[in-house]
């Protein structure tokens, strides 16, 4: 019977026997040296390691023997970001973590049947905290808590961490139906874009985008005064801190919701993925319990009860409003004349994304600082036209509004700068042509810039080209197409931090554009 992998929120209050023995756990590794493979250390830096950060932080001594050039290459900095492979590398990573510290509880005497806890920030008020027991500078029983790191900020950077609920919004990720997208200005799917192996990519996925980035630069933010980086906000140093990895269980857990919630949600089908990644090349390969390589490739990773995953959810329920009645209206429409049968799922799922259009861009680059900023952007009437006149309002179709076939996309492109725990809301406001009013500021979503320090520097894999987000705001556009105005003549996108930025930190955009897609 496969281990079952529980909200860290329903173990009880405090202590919970499962969170003690994840610590008893995790204290044993963190007494092995970097040199084993299953040590804290060995494991952390197959996310990612920056020797300078490890031992400015006290994760690495000077001098210290590290393992063979051959092993370093083998399996350390290999973690998946903007790219489709994000979610199946972080599985195969999560689950050789989970068994080497499973092995280390039994080894302690613990349940043999113990598993990793999820933290489920979605779910309350509540759920929005750190669980307390990761605050914690010691165990019950007195002696030091291994779940506790000192470099975890929180979001004002005063050591308290608690998550904004509208900065882990669920419904552009989980409403996606493209696993997989692409780069040039649409839909960048669930789960990331199309690429070769990537330990720096450059155009988050939905899922990666939020909650994944927001919840990472949340927790490790930057310390009030000193502005010393946590480690949650760097992905060199991120899964030093024991909560990266119940992070990360829910971010797993959020595949499966995708996966169960909508039968045109599907997994690629292609053999670049389920092959992934592509050789020649680096591959995925991790520790075993016994510290012996363990080599996998994404068709490994889809069936979570097999044997060498063994595990699954306690709970994988759709979390969006009102699901039972879009489903029940969705049955209806494939019981029409024209239904969208299980072949036309298949045939939709297997095909390629529509290519994007672009409407208008911003005609410089702008820079982010500690006040608000605001960029127009002209856009092309005869094509925004003739998206206006495609929209079906949501107002007016509201049960199949996710489904809709047109889609605008705000994109966020070539993102610099070197503070990983920069978080800005983002607004659009859409004057009408001919007219002095406009529609009310719109916030479309937040951005979190998690690992744009490293790909903004020029020796890095693209470049220093930095990292670029995509927003989808086609409920703006719907809005408008409602208020009876559809022809648009400009737009205006507005940034406004939400964290601790300042002019020194050299955060720009590269440009700011928007992009129709559609069948």
């Amino acid at each position: 019977m496969a281990n079952v992998r529980r909200d860290v929120w329903n173990l009880g209050s405090g202590w919970s026997d499962a969170l003690l023995w994840y610590a008893r756990g995790v204290g044993v590794l963190q007494q092995r040296p970097i040199t084993d493979h299953t040590s804290w250390r060995f494991l952390a830096a197959i996310h990612g390691i920056d020797v300078p950060l490890w031992q400015s932080a006290g994760y690495l001594r000077p001098n210290e023997q590290l393992p063979s050039q051959t092993d370093q290459d083998t399996y350390w900095n290999q973690c998946q970001h903007q790219t489709w492979y994000f979610l199946p590398w972080h599985r195969g990573y999560l689950a050789s973590f989970e068994q080497i510290v499973r092995k280390a509880i039994v080894g302690l005497g613990g349940p043999s049947d113990w598993a990793l806890p999820y933290w489920n920030y979605n779910e309350n008020q509540q759920t929005l905290n750190l669980p307390a027991c990761f605050a914690e500078t010691t165990l019950p029983n007195g002696e030091q808590n291994p779940l506790f790191v000192a470099r975890r900020f929180g979001p004002t950077g005063n050591g308290v961490v608690v998550l904004n609920e509208q900065r882990i919004n669920l419904r552009p990720a989980l409403t996606d139906h493209d696993f997989a997208g692409g780069a040039g200005g649409g839909s960048p799917g669930f789960g990331g874009p199309v690429t070769v192996f990537e330990h720096y990519g450059q155009v988050s996925g939905q899922l990666e985008s939020q909650p994944h980035n927001y919840v990472h630069v949340a927790v490790g933010g930057q310390q009030q005064g000193s502005r010393v980086p946590g480690l949650m906000i760097d992905p060199d140093t991120a899964a030093l801190d024991p909560i990266f990895w119940l992070h990360h269980a829910n971010i797993d857990r959020l595949w499966d919701v995708w996966l169960q919630r909508d039968r045109q949600n599907h997994n690629p089908l292609t053999s670049a993925w389920l092959n992934g990644p592509p050789t020649p090349g680096r591959g995925f390969v991790v520790p075993t319990v016994s510290g012996q390589p363990w080599p996998f490739k994404v068709s490994d990773m889809l069936d979570t009860r097999a044997p060498k995953l063994d595990y699954s959810y306690e709970d994988t329920s759709d979390p969006l409003h009102g699901t039972r009645a879009f489903q029940q209206r969705l049955e209806t429409l494939r019981a029409s004349p024209e239904p969208l049968g299980a072949a036309a799922v298949k045939e939709k799922s297997m095909s390629a994304q529509s290519p994007a259009e672009l409407l208008g861009a911003n005609d410089k680059a702008i820079a982010l600082t500690g006040a608000t900023v605001e960029t127009p952007l002209q856009l092309d009437q005869s094509t925004s036209g003739t998206l206006m006149g495609n929209l079906k309002s949501r107002a007016f179709a509201p049960a199949v509004a996710e489904h809709s076939l047109d889609r605008v996309y705000l994109n966020l492109e070539n993102i610099r700068g070197n503070n990983d725990a920069a978080t800005f809301d983002v607004y659009v406001s859409l004057p009408v042509e001919g007219q002095l009013s406009a529609l009310p500021d719109q916030y479309v979503g937040s951005i979190s810039l998690f690992g744009v320090r490293k790909a903004s520097s020029p020796d890095s894999q693209h470049g220093g080209k930095g990292v670029s987000h995509v927003l989808e705001i086609t409920d703006v556009f719907d809005k408008l197409s409602a208020s009876g105005h559809p022809i648009l003549a400009k737009l205006k996108v507005r940034f406004v931090p939400v964290t601790d930025v300042q002019a020194e930190d050299n955060i720009t955009v590269g440009r700011v554009s928007v992009y129709r897609q559609g069948d």
